[in-house]
């Protein structure tokens, strides 16, 4: 028997949560999946020190602060989508929302899980959000969902590694199937000695750092547009783009150019305690993208 897939979306009650609301039921209804709403809850109770354990009181309170957020749920779903309960699963947890969430992802076999991010503004960019924990953790495909205006358009990031072939191909369905207007983008970072492990071994070598010469540049720049040409003609992009520079940075300027309206790219995926180490491109982009993105599993 085979299990209908899902797609978890994830809200907080904010106006932040709403493109989430928007774009992961509009993905359900193309794919022909259920949806599922979630929404958790903070507990304050749990984690505080002088309250070790819940007595009579607390459970019955944090019954009806379930049942308060469940009917907002029903409202807020209801005012931005027009949908009524009986067309979609709402899931009311108490705990931390990222831990919550993924693991509501796991036992529901979310095929793609929509969150909200809140927009940030200078310092507050190097600081981890929701959104970003869940990317992190679940092991499902993520879309993080802003707001913004239907452009249509959408660029694929590829590096050419295994992670990143979901992406492509998933870049190729929406064009095949939705018609939208995808770019292939391939950002070349070339060796530098500047803070690399290059430069340090060379350092510790007692030898100098010797650049790639203009030949081998020349060379890799040809190989990276062959490569990301047979990709377009493989999966049905018409534009293709290979820039040179950070990924993360020219991914987002790149999308930013061309009224992208998501970015969609792929994730190597880490486990054990890799996992607590912040700076994956993909981490980067979620950061400081002012658009949507999907990062695909």
């Amino acid at each position: 028997m085979t299990t209908a897939s899902i797609v978890l979306i994830a809200t907080d009650l904010t106006a932040d949560a709403e493109p989430a609301l928007v774009r992961g039921r509009a993905h359900a209804d193309a794919i022909g999946a259920a949806w599922v709403v979630c929404h958790v809850i903070p507990d304050v109770l749990r984690h505080h020190p002088l309250v070790p354990t819940r007595d009579e009181n607390d459970v019955a309170l944090a019954s009806d602060v379930e049942k308060k957020a469940a009917d907002l749920v029903t409202e807020q779903v209801q005012r931005v989508l027009g949908a009524s309960p009986d067309e979609y699963r709402a899931i009311i947890e108490i705990g931390t929302p990222e831990d919550e969430i993924v693991r509501i992802a796991e036992a529901e076999r979310a095929s793609l899980v929509v969150i909200g991010a809140k927009p940030r503004h200078a310092a507050e960019r190097i600081l981890g959000h929701v959104a970003e924990r869940v990317v992190r953790y679940v092991h499902t495909s993520v879309l993080v969902a802003r707001p913004g205006i239907p452009t249509g358009k959408i660029v694929v990031a590829t590096d050419f590694t295994e992670a990143s072939l979901p992406a492509v191909r998933f870049g190729g369905t929406l064009i095949a199937k939705a018609g939208v207007d995808g770019t292939l983008l391939h950002v070349m970072q070339l060796p530098s000695a500047t803070g690399t492990a290059l430069g340090s071994v060379s350092a510790a070598l007692g030898s100098s750092w010797i650049p790639p010469s203009k030949e081998t540049i020349a060379q890799l720049e040809a190989l990276g547009r062959a490569t990301l040409d047979g990709l377009a003609k493989q999966y049905g992009f018409a534009r293709t783009e290979q820039v040179e520079g950070d990924p993360a940075e020219m991914i987002v300027t790149r999308a930013r150019a061309m009224n992208a309206e998501m970015i969609v790219m792929g994730s190597r995926g880490r486990s054990g305690l890799s996992r607590l180490v912040l700076g994956s491109t993909a981490e980067k982009v979620i950061r400081t993208s002012e658009t949507s993105v999907l990062v695909v599993r």
